[in-house]
């Protein structure tokens, strides 16, 4: 009666936040969780004193009525679905432990889940009590219901049943249960633990060794509920197979499942229901795992009956696998199928399509000019679409393997028999057509995107060739890219592809939904497109973002204006040559000089005045600009004077050294006079030669040499010199 003296009936558990709660949950499913894990707390003590006290009274004692009052509803709170709560004992370096499993997502220490106090008293007299018994574990089935429940917990507190360590103990133990009705629950003896020979986790030997009691049960189960033996042996294999999450323990489960029957027949019926009973979210895991120890023992080349029955193992999982359907499950099935360890019969419609479009790109490679042949040789429409087909089929795939060459062939293959207006015209721009609307132009911006200048620059003539189709991958490319490198490789195919693009670039400039670095980029393919038609279109436009707040826009919108209006860009050229940017204004002088403005070549020589006046490194640089201009403009009259003139006079006044051989007021920087040379070059005559020739006086190094090359260009224009 000391035990009795222990217990505390109005023992009410403390809260307690355990840590055990997986990580990476919502904060509603911790909230959830940790509400569950109080719950949980409170029923287990509560029925562990249940089980202690009522075995000093009779089942109809008010103490063994108050012992259970309650409890029931507070066994079925724990659940919201079929679930079941189980108690499994295990020696530990510490002792015996008793642990809480299938209520909370993971296995708990009872000693941990109680107050240090509480814990400490009754976990050693839980783990005895189950010693006591023999049990190693017993679980509670949620389907339990309150009668059941009531007798069951009478049944593991009578007193004439407290010591079932013998065989006739357990017997009769197990015929109280079944007289009382009561079957749902499950409960595994010492002696039952089954193949301590055999190498696998305690958990998944336990598993199997509920199994095999289960299995046995299943008789007299049957004529206790009246229902069909399958039915019965699938609710108890899944039973047994819930409260188990992790990959390694179901496979070595499922690996050892012959432990459960001695029947080849029912042990390959126990394989299918377990592999049935695999839920998705670890039928993958699992999967991988017997994958890995399957190959293992493949190289043993044993040949026994594991092997044997992993074979067998494998054709099951696979077909589960084919089954449940996803990415990641034809990503396993692959591997399977690639160590020939499945058919490709066995593989899914995708994955088999798949491994027959390899097969088939294998032999195009190997192959390739017979395929082309087969395509020019053909002879009807059938014959000719079966290969056209077949290379639009490959071309994914000879992109994932990077084949550029052969899949530039294809296109101009299929070009050249469209534009030969021959039989098979309609149908090869048909097909070129449907290519250009499929994945392919975004398989290749994938590549473009990711690959290196070399993988590039094999894609841009196929992206040239797809035209019209590929255009809208390259404005994509354009807006996506940080890397100004592929941004100009696109910009250059863009360029390339021609007038056919204008009308997608201006659409995307009229949108004004592109950042500033894409909209420059479209302005400067739609500048060097060369096209009639879209002339007024983008003058319009250029004119419109010559005004842009930003000025890197600002500078390419004159760019492509130029490019495109010439003349017409006159005044905002000119109206550009004030802005507050540099290189605008650098770029407005270079668009003046471009389209030979009388008007800009008189404001540059007002520029040049105002520069030599009010001397600055940011005037140096704006002042190059100008005598390129010139260059640009050709030798016109400015004021009275022509270019030429004006050139030689600034030399003659601000060279590096004066004609008399003294400095000058403001000296021209070096890379000034290196720019008047260049242009003096260009138009220049035997006046230049003179004024060259004395200033080469003065110069030496790289200046020297510019100057000698102005003047043999000169003469080589002129035909002569401006020797006497």
């Amino acid at each position: 009666m000391e035990e009795k003296k222990n217990l505390k009936p109005d023992y009410v558990v403390e809260k307690k936040t355990l840590g055990t709660i997986p990580e990476g949950l919502p904060p509603e499913e911790i909230e959830r969780l940790q509400k569950l894990q109080i719950k949980l707390t409170d029923f287990v003590l509560r029925l562990i004193q249940a089980f202690l006290r009522t075995g000093y009274y009779t089942a109809d004692h008010p103490e063994s009525k108050k012992a259970k009052e309650g409890l029931f509803q507070s066994f079925k709170e724990l659940f919201e679905e079929e679930d079941e709560l189980a108690f499994l004992v295990r020696e530990e370096q510490e002792g015996q432990e008793v642990f809480v499993e299938g209520v909370l997502p993971e296995s708990q220490k009872l000693s941990r889940m109680m107050m240090k106090g509480m814990g400490e008293l009754y976990v050693p007299k839980f783990a005895r009590y189950m010693e006591r018994k023999d049990l190693i574990s017993l679980t509670l089935k949620s389907r339990m219901g309150q009668t059941e429940f009531s007798s069951f917990v009478d049944v593991m507190s009578e007193p004439t049943l407290v010591d079932t360590r013998y065989k006739q103990d357990q017997d009769r133990f197990a015929q109280a249960l079944i007289s009382r009705g009561i079957i749902n629950i499950s409960y595994v003896f010492n002696e039952e633990f089954l193949a301590l020979e055999r190498e696998m986790p305690w958990r998944a030997r336990l598993t199997l060794s509920r199994m095999r009691k289960d299995i046995n049960m299943i008789p007299m189960l049957q004529q206790m509920m009246g229902r069909e033996i399958k039915d019965i042996r699938i609710n108890l294999l899944r039973d047994a197979l819930r409260p188990i999450r992790q990959s390694d323990l179901l496979c070595a489960i499922l690996r050892n499942s012959d432990l459960v029957t001695t029947s080849i027949d029912l042990e390959e019926t126990i394989e299918d229901e377990i592999v049935s009973a695999l839920k998705k979210q670890y039928l993958l895991n699992t999967s991988k795992f017997f994958l890995r120890e399957h190959l293992d023992l493949k190289k043993l080349q044993k040949h026994d009956v594991f092997e044997e029955k992993s074979n067998r193992l494998v054709k099951k999982i696979s077909r589960r696998l084919k089954d449940t359907a996803t990415p990641e499950t034809e990503n396993l099935l692959e591997e399977f199928f690639r160590h020939q360890l499945i058919s490709l019969e066995d593989l899914p419609p995708a994955l088999k399509d798949k491994i027959l479009l390899e097969r088939l790109t294998d032999k195009f490679l190997g192959y390739t000019d017979q395929f082309f042949l087969q395509l020019d040789k053909a002879k009807d429409k059938e014959a000719f679409l079966n290969v056209a087909i077949s290379f639009v089929r490959m071309i994914p795939e000879l992109i994932r393997r990077d084949r550029y060459p052969e899949i530039l062939r294809i296109f101009e293959t299929l070009k050249g028999h469209f534009h030969q207006r021959g039989m098979w015209s309609l149908l090869a721009g048909q097909i070129l057509e449907e290519i250009g609307r499929g994945t392919i132009p975004q398989l290749l911006k994938e590549k473009f995107l990711k690959g290196k200048k070399e993988v590039r620059a094999a894609i841009i003539p196929i992206f040239t060739a797809l035209e019209i189709g590929a255009i809208p991958a390259l404005i994509d490319i354009l807006k996506s890219s940080g890397d100004q490198w592929v941004r100009k490789n696109a910009c250059e195919t863009l360029i390339q592809i021609g007038p056919v693009a204008a009308v997608h670039l201006l659409k995307e400039l009229e949108r004004q939904q592109t950042s500033v670095e894409t909209t420059c980029d479209i302005l400067r393919v739609l500048g060097e497109i060369k096209s009639r038609e879209w002339q007024a279109p983008l003058t319009k436009v250029a004119k419109n973002f010559a005004t842009h707040e930003h000025s890197k826009l600002r500078e390419q919108a004159i760019h492509a204006l130029c490019q495109a209006g010439g003349p017409e860009g006159e005044e905002t050229f000119l109206s550009c040559v004030n802005d507050p940017d540099i290189e605008v204004r650098k770029r407005a002088v270079w668009c003046l000089g471009m389209i030979k403005s009388a008007r800009g070549m008189g404001r540059m020589v007002e520029m040049l005045k105002e520069l030599a006046a009010t001397p600055s490194t940011e005037s140096e640089k704006l002042e190059a600009h100008v005598y390129l201009a010139f260059g640009l403009a050709g030798n016109m009259a400015i004021e009275g004077k022509t270019a030429e003139q004006s050139l030689i006079e600034i030399l003659e006044k601000r060279g590096s050294k004066g004609l008399l051989g003294f400095l000058q007021k403001n000296p021209l920087a070096e890379t000034s006079i290196a720019t008047i040379c260049d242009t003096l070059g260009k138009i220049g005559t035997r006046e230049s030669i003179k004024a060259l020739t004395q200033l080469e006086k003065s110069q030496k190094g790289s200046l020297a040499t510019k100057i000698k090359e102005a003047i043999k260009k000169i003469e080589s224009r002129t035909g002569g010199s401006a020797k006497p």
